[in-house]
């Protein structure tokens, strides 16, 4: 049975061993290392004596930055997500920014692009954007205060609304009728019931969550 653990605070929610088990049709030794600070958290050596591949979500994709080995376009993104060991060596992955460039590239490349948020995957977000030369505006509440009420309504052009704000940002503002809202966070009730009663299209992040497990799986088994 294969091994596997999610690093993350607050993560009891968490889908991805079901996730896993989906992709691999069979059970999974999944752990959830939950942890609400990071002088709690373990070293790698630890994790790794008892499971063979380790995922990582906010707030600790900084955490092992200097403890591991990473391809040069990796390394620019400041963060990773994704670990395994091989030998003595500890080498990283950040599936967040392979998962988000292929659903871009596949789904949104000829949309405006609005980012609401500045953290990791904001980051991860306007590189993809930037390699693909696609133009984007960004929202945060360091640049433009309270961003849960923008009033965006009077853009004209077909337009994604990308979130990668943390699970506790609350959009409630006004979206432009041609508009997907693609939310990074998945299972977030409060965003599903407020765009039961509105015409824009609302995409969870299952679908991100589900390619950035496949891309962890060929990770970990790839040397």
């Amino acid at each position: 049975m294969k091994r596997l653990g999610l690093l993350g605070a607050n993560i009891s929610h968490s889908k991805s061993k079901k996730m896993y088990e989906e992709l691999l049709k069979e059970k999974v030794n999944y752990t959830l290392f939950d942890y609400e600070t990071a002088d709690e958290i373990p070293s790698l050596g630890e994790f790794f004596s008892n499971i063979e591949g380790l995922s990582i979500t906010a707030p600790y994709k900084k955490h092992f930055l200097n403890s591991v080995s990473m391809e040069a376009n990796i390394s620019k993104l400041g963060a990773i997500n994704c670990i395994k060991k091989r030998g003595d060596k500890f080498y990283a992955t950040n599936t967040d920014f392979l998962a988000v460039k292929n659903l871009i590239q596949k789904s949104f490349f000829d949309f405006n692009i609005i980012i609401l948020g500045d953290g990791s995957m904001a980051r991860i977000t306007k590189v993809i954007l930037s390699e693909f030369g696609l133009d984007y505006q960004q929202y945060s509440r360091k640049v433009d205060g309270d961003i849960s009420k923008l009033d965006l309504s009077g853009i004209q052009k077909k337009s994604v609304i990308i979130n990668t704000c943390a699970r506790a940002f609350i959009f409630s503002g006004q979206l432009p009728l041609k508009c997907t809202f693609w939310d990074y966070n998945y299972a977030h009730e409060a965003h599903e019931q407020y765009f039961l009663s509105n015409d824009q299209h609302y995409l969870d992040g299952l679908s991100l969550l589900k390619l950035q497990a496949k891309f962890a799986l060929d990770f970990w088994e790839n040397n």
